[in-house]
């Protein structure tokens, strides 16, 4: 009966790279959360306006109710804009939790780079604590947020034009006005949360990725 070898003692790099997987996994999975979390709510906020634009169509269709069909309209828009100016702080924070996720990723990936550096050309992702950028170009007009915006701009010209007592090229003019306002003041909210956002994690800033890249990409 041949007996069993001994096993060999782990390395603390063994554990150590174990350990970190372990951790770049539950980062990833943690940014997918936090994404998934992103689309149910604005498809919630689709769902709501949906059902809103059907109820106010049952209600066009209600003698008794006729008289109080403004004051039904202004309050589903001020509903729907209050709603959504909600799901869009909601959405902006956790997009600028996920690149802070992205970016303990980084650390991590820095970690085999500094244990390889050979395989620093061949890493996919920036291996530094400072990118992917938080107030991203364009982050307002793509994806969920541009829809949301949407919805928040033309719920705001609604309850604008009801509140307001304009007629004819008036109310025109006053709509388009009041898109514009939405528009940009919601853009200038997002850029102003996530510049804010973008200082606050330049403080936790450890591993810049160009002086990383300059580092182990010049050896």
């Amino acid at each position: 009966m041949s007996e069993s070898k001994p096993k060999e003692p782990i390395s603390a790099l063994e554990i150590s790279a174990n350990f970190l997987l372990s951790e770049f996994n539950a980062l990833q999975s943690r940014a997918i959360a936090l994404g998934n979390s992103q689309a149910n709510r604005v498809n919630f906020l689709l769902i709501i306006v949906a059902a809103a634009l059907a109820g106010v169509s049952q209600v066009m269709g209600i003698a008794a109710l006729q008289p109080y069909f403004r004051s039904v309209i202004f309050g589903t828009a001020l509903g729907i804009l209050l709603l959504g100016l909600f799901t869009l702080r909601q959405n902006i924070e956790d997009a600028a939790a996920s690149v802070i996720l992205f970016r303990r990723a980084g650390r991590i990936r820095l970690w085999f780079v500094e244990q390889n550096p050979q395989i620093a050309r061949y890493v996919a992702f920036e291996y530094g604590d400072d990118k992917p950028a938080i107030d991203a170009p364009f982050l307002s007009s793509r994806g969920g947020e541009g829809v949301i915006l949407l919805i928040n701009a033309l719920a705001f010209c609604l309850v604008v034009g009801i509140a307001l007592p304009f007629r004819g090229i008036a109310i025109l003019l006053s709509t388009l006005v009041s898109f514009g306002i939405a528009w940009v003041s919601q853009v200038y909210y997002i850029h102003k949360v996530l510049k804010q956002g973008e200082r606050v994690s330049a403080e936790a800033v450890n591993f810049p990725f160009e002086q990383m890249r300059e580092k182990y990409e010049s050896q």
